[in-house]
């Protein structure tokens, strides 16, 4: 069996991103078929040629974004996987400044990645596998992050020898209750920057 064609895949990206907002603006659990149909601009039938359900939908709708917060995040060199090259944070000064933003400015300021985030607080406390969703996006995931990060700092003589799970939940922890209260990200640009040089005054190894 052949590729899809191009227009196609453009078609269910479409679907994707149109059936996110629709998500996000009704919740999951009200929205129907039909309400992503009007947004797509699809007769419903011809959406089923697409995808066999919302579940469906829902499920290529957050690959997608997931995808494209991983391509985001290599792109300016910010870690999307702990076994990815950290080398970017062994950095100083404005160079480090820089990648530690890029790891956190999708989170806050990519519409899609927001959208998501929007769709998963709204149904977390009712769906389950919508909190594990939104656990492993916001919480778990950058902790991994944080630590794997952590350790190297450590390795490289960089960090005084620490607690890198507490120190990972002790970087994360203000960023999280950022996004948790809609923080714009301008406003959390500086809240980062400013937590970023007190956490390096505490950590950082003592010449």
């Amino acid at each position: 069996m052949g590729r899809p064609s191009g227009p196609t895949r453009d078609t269910k990206r479409l679907i994707c991103e149109r059936a996110l907002e629709v998500f996000a603006e009704k919740g999951y659990a009200a929205a129907t078929m039909r309400d992503v149909s009007a947004a797509v601009g699809l007769r419903e039938a011809s959406l089923y040629s697409h995808f066999p359900g919302k579940q469906a939908i829902f499920d290529a709708a957050v690959a997608h974004q997931l995808d494209r917060l991983t391509q985001a995040l290599r792109s300016r060199r910010a870690l999307a996987h702990p076994t990815d090259d950290a080398s970017a944070y062994l950095a100083d000064g404005p160079a480090l400044a820089e990648v530690v933003l890029a790891s956190y400015e999708p989170l806050f300021a990519d519409a899609g990645i927001t959208c998501l985030r929007h769709v998963l607080e709204g149904a977390r406390h009712t769906d389950p596998r919508c909190d594990e969703l939104y656990r492993t996006v916001f919480m778990e995931r950058p902790l991994e992050l944080q630590r794997a990060i952590f350790s190297r700092l450590v390795d490289a003589g960089l960090f005084s020898p620490c607690d890198v799970d507490l120190a990972a939940r002790q970087f994360h922890g203000p960023v999280f209750l950022a996004l948790c209260e809609g923080m714009p990200w301008p406003q959390a640009r500086g809240l980062v920057e400013r937590h970023l040089k007190a956490f390096l005054a505490q950590h950082r190894a003592k010449e």
